[in-house]
């Protein structure tokens, strides 16, 4: 389900800005994301770091190592959520959350990716599942620092990772009557090492960059999350789509959560069942409710949430399965003893079995749904872009060790399969002589800003548009 994919088609929309600042690791920029020479704040170090490594081996990033970490959180995903089911439900209602969890349109889409998203969903999950452990445990500090450690990684991935966890630990603290571990010392403890470890962090880059660099991108990121644009105004219609759009990303399995709101359902469960079901719905509603109020919308910011809601649909589906059957003739053996059920199979027999046959059908489509994906959709998205082509043939004509100039170029997949050092300039008037430099069509226009130029070729970037190679005399 993660490693089938990795390789097939080349990076796709900002896989290739995530890959590109991932190489600048391997040439030593390991504490703040570069770009072109620049620094690139707009996301933490966190996810461009794990490229990097998962590329060391090989010498140089490309669209398979880029994608490793995606694969690599994934897989951690599911085997702590399979561990947690597994302590508290068995192993049979473990082993299928951890076989339907990853069965989603949005885990479908970003496993293997060189994206962020999935790199945070293994932070968040991590960073609950231990919480989860610090609520049943007698010795609460030990997980809830790692807990909170794993919120600082998170952190320092993507900045939005302790809002996934708040929102989901302060609403079972309220419901359990438990906020006052909040302030208690395990919790504070957490807190102070977790924080330390992004302030030394950010002190470090501080000295780097500056802190009007550092401060000014965190401002434009939040207003980005969570100003409406001018133009638009606030979604309103929004705030039903999105979170039917969330919920049918993650069908069939998610329509079987909606039966963990029933009364009777509670009942079957003892108190660790209970405090499971009590942190997937806060993992999951009021993650949702928060993502849904937040006006820029996009399906794949309720990620983290993701198994939460498919860890909802699993219990409902198994509490719906487990329960007692109905009374039903069966053939007398000799003696007059009735053969019962077998009460440790994970899908108790009703009507011959069918449930078993149906989840090995359901699974059995979803294999065929990826290899639909990996096969035709992933060809088919990435045809005619031709970024890989593009870089080859801007490497043929740029001389090796001659840096290439972008300005407003936004295309960092012709630049990552151009595989050579590109700079950015912001001034026109400072490109040396001799130069290279890569214009889009409106510079091409407006070319008398940068003096006298030298058309050596015109390309397409992956959107079907020229850019224009040029040398300054």
């Amino acid at each position: 389900m993660f490693l089938y994919g990795l390789d097939a088609g080349p990076l796709y929309r900002t896989e290739a800005l995530r890959a590109i600042i991932g190489r600048e690791c391997l040439h030593g920029h390991w504490l703040y994301p570069v770009l072109y020479g620049e620094p690139f704040l707009t996301k933490p170090p966190g996810h461009y770091a794990a490229i990097g490594l998962c590329s060391v081996p090989f010498g140089d990033v490309s669209a398979a190592t880029a994608r490793l970490p995606s694969v690599f959180a994934a897989t951690l995903a599911v085997v702590l959520v399979y561990g947690t089911f597994r302590r508290v439900l068995g192993e049979r209602p473990a082993l299928v959350m951890a076989l339907l969890l990853p069965c989603s349109v949005l885990w479908l889409d970003k496993v293997p990716s060189a994206e962020i998203d999935m790199t945070l969903v293994g932070w968040v999950t991590a960073a609950l599942v231990l919480f989860h452990r610090a609520l049943e445990s007698e010795r609460r500090a030990p997980y809830m620092i790692g807990a909170l450690l794993c919120v600082a990684g998170g952190t320092l991935t993507k900045w939005t990772a302790p809002a996934f966890f708040y929102l989901t630990a302060v609403p079972l603290l309220a419901w359990r009557g438990q906020l006052r571990l909040l302030s208690g010392r395990a919790h504070l403890v957490a807190v102070g090492v977790a924080g330390a470890a992004c302030a030394l962090w950010a002190l470090a880059v501080v000295q780097q960059v500056g802190w009007d660099a550092l401060s000014e991108t965190i401002r434009k990121e939040a207003a980005y999350r969570f100003a409406p644009k001018a133009s638009k105004g606030y979604p309103w219609a929004e705030l039903a789509t999105y979170p039917l759009a969330v919920f049918a990303a993650h069908l069939p399995v998610s329509a079987f959560a909606l039966l963990t709101f029933r009364r009777a359902f509670w009942a079957q469960w003892d108190a660790r069942g209970k405090l499971l079901l009590q942190l997937l719905h806060c993992w999951t509603w009021p993650n949702l409710l928060f993502w849904t109020l937040v006006p820029n919308h996009n399906v794949r910011y309720a990620l983290p949430m993701s198994a939460g809601l498919m860890g909802l649909g699993v219990m409902g589906l198994w509490g719906w399965w487990k329960k007692p059957n109905p009374p039903t003739p069966f053939p007398r053996r000799e003696g007059g003893e009735r053969p019962r059920p077998d009460s440790d199979s994970p899908f108790p027999p009703r009507e011959g079995g069918w449930g078993v046959r149906f989840f090995l059908l359901f699974l059995l489509g979803w294999f065929v749904v990826k290899v639909a994906f990996v096969e035709y959709v992933v060809p088919a998205r990435t045809a005619n872009r031709n970024a890989a082509d593009t870089g080859a043939e801007l490497r043929a004509r740029v001389p090796p060790g001659a840096p290439v100039y972008v300005f407003k170029l936004k295309d960092e997949g012709v630049t990552f399969y151009y595989a050579r050092p590109a700079v950015k300039c912001a001034d026109t008037r400072a490109l040396p002589s001799g130069a290279y430099a890569l214009l889009i069509r409106q510079e091409w226009e407006d070319r008398t800003a940068f003096g006298p130029l030298e058309l050596l070729h015109c390309m397409t970037d992956q959107q079907g548009d020229p850019i224009y190679l040029v040398q300054k005399p």
